[in-house]
């Protein structure tokens, strides 16, 4: 081509208690820039609906268009991918995320002719290799064999389909950061991951990717290749940087998949915060495991302006926590979890009702034993066994088990023997009324709401979870 193509990338639309820059698409336009000009649509945000992306896309007129799609958004995903080929025929048209690198084939099936390619995995170098070789020309003059070479690749090519494994980048350091001159954090509004803040904006960061654990509810490992990586802790400090002078950014969410999975490497990240001076309150939204969570690196987090920190904590039952495979006791979590509120710092927990095999009595041990605890706040999912995990590879081979499933958190999907849809939902509805009930954690929940906006996404969030069946 005479000039670089024009890639457009969609993270799909569709409902979700989070709106904040997606990172993900982030570092895939910061990893093309030099082989295309990039433009990002952010679905969630801007409310698309598959008639809006159609005029968008109709009026941008991009030569590539990549959607990122999680297992919640496979439906809108389906008919958005359906939007787009209808406004442009002649575009190269593929999907990443969690949902097409679990089930690349059924998905590459239910989308039809519409989708060209399904890139598994971490896309960076799967989608530079097309943005530098393919656009040039026709999709279906692209041999297998070219495929078979770019990493991650899915796709259906007559009667030779290809489905290469997840990719798994092993240097994470570039590109450097995401482009967030894309999607900057000002624009977004106040529903950051982990719902609570003290200052806006707020901005998510990297500082690893990947989990080496198994937990069985968890798919994490299984698109990530069961690896752990790490950022240069110097590159992180230097991205808050970024964010704070340049983007305005007034508190960091980092969102790793296990901040404190090597206490070094979560040490070293640390101190480079407190030596860039980038002086920015931050918070780990999305749930640390606690085996390395000690005095030193307590005290270092909130030396380096940690303010909050949520907790995997899943279950008060052995039982459930045995069959959930989390290697936790219950002693060492209530341990922990005082460490951390002693040290002074907001203590927040996840836990998952519904697992396969639990009882009443379980769920009854679970709520009693968050009330125990010194936690700001608590949240109580309804367990849903997502593509990938241990628990979908057992579930699936049973079709009853996997009949009428939802794959949100906060509806009711997964059925445990002993409970009706129902039943389970007034189990999770008691339990978040018991606990925030309870005249402290009524008064902590009530003090992290901060203006207008932060109650009327809260609002729209608790009916989301408490109302919806």
């Amino acid at each position: 081509m005479s000039q670089k193509p024009h890639l457009l990338l969609v993270k799909v639309p569709s409902y979700s208690d989070v709106i904040a820059p997606p990172l993900g698409l982030g570092y895939l336009a910061a990893a093309v820039r030099d082989s295309a000009r990039v433009s990002l649509l952010d679905g969630v945000r801007l409310g698309l609906t598959p008639k809006k992306l159609y005029s968008i896309a109709k009026s941008l007129n991009p030569d590539m268009v990549g959607f990122s799609v999680v297992s919640a958004a496979k439906s809108p995903a389906v008919q958005c991918i359906g939007a787009v080929r209808k406004a442009l025929p002649k575009a190269v048209i593929l999907a990443g995320g969690p949902h097409p690198t679990a089930m690349p084939m059924e998905f590459l099936a239910e989308t039809g002719p519409h989708l060209d390619f399904v890139l598994r995995g971490e896309a960076e170098e799967g989608l530079r290799i097309l943005c530098r070789e393919f656009p040039a020309q026709g999709v279906q003059d692209i041999s297998p064999d070219d495929l078979n070479k770019i990493p991650g690749m899915a796709a259906i090519c007559g009667d030779a389909p290809i489905c290469r494994p997840p990719a798994v980048r092993e240097d994470i350091n570039h590109p450097t950061m995401p482009a967030w001159d894309l999607m900057p954090p000002g624009q977004y509004p106040k529903a950051p991951h982990g719902a609570f803040f003290r200052r806006f904006p707020v901005a998510p960061a990297l500082t690893s990717r990947g989990c080496s654990y198994g937990c069985g509810f968890c798919s994490v490992p299984a698109l990530t290749g069961g690896k752990i990586r790490f950022r240069a802790p110097q590159l992180v400090a230097e991205e808050l940087l970024t964010l704070k002078t340049r983007f305005g950014v007034q508190e960091a969410q980092i969102i790793d998949d296990n901040f404190t999975a090597n206490k070094a490497h979560a040490l070293a990240v640390c101190r480079a915060i407190i030596n860039a001076g980038v002086n920015l309150p931050w918070t780990c939204p999305n749930g640390v495991r606690m085996e390395n969570l000690d005095k030193e690196l307590i005290q270092a987090m909130k030396g380096a302006g940690c303010y909050s920190v949520s907790l995997g904590l899943e279950s008060g039952s052995a039982m459930v926590l045995n069959r959930m495979k989390k290697g936790l006791s219950l002693d060492h979590v209530g341990e922990r979890v005082e460490l951390l509120a002693k040290a002074g710092l907001e203590v927040n927990g996840f836990f998952i009702l519904g697992y396969p095999e639990e009882t009443r009595q379980d769920m009854k041990a679970t709520l009693d034993f968050a009330k125990s605890l010194p936690l700001t706040r608590a949240n109580f999912s309804l367990f849903t066994p997502l593509p990938g995990c241990p628990e979908w590879e057992r579930l699936s081979a049973d079709p009853a088990a996997m009949e009428g499933l939802t794959t949100t958190f906060s509806q009711v999907g997964y059925v445990p023997q002993g409970f009706s849809r129902s039943s389970l939902k007034r189990q999770q509805r008691k339990a978040f009324l018991g606990f925030y009930l309870q005249r402290r954690n009524a008064k902590r929940l009530l003090a992290s709401l901060r203006s207008r906006e932060a109650v009327y996404y809260f609002a729209r969030r608790a009916w989301h979870w408490m109302g919806a069946s």
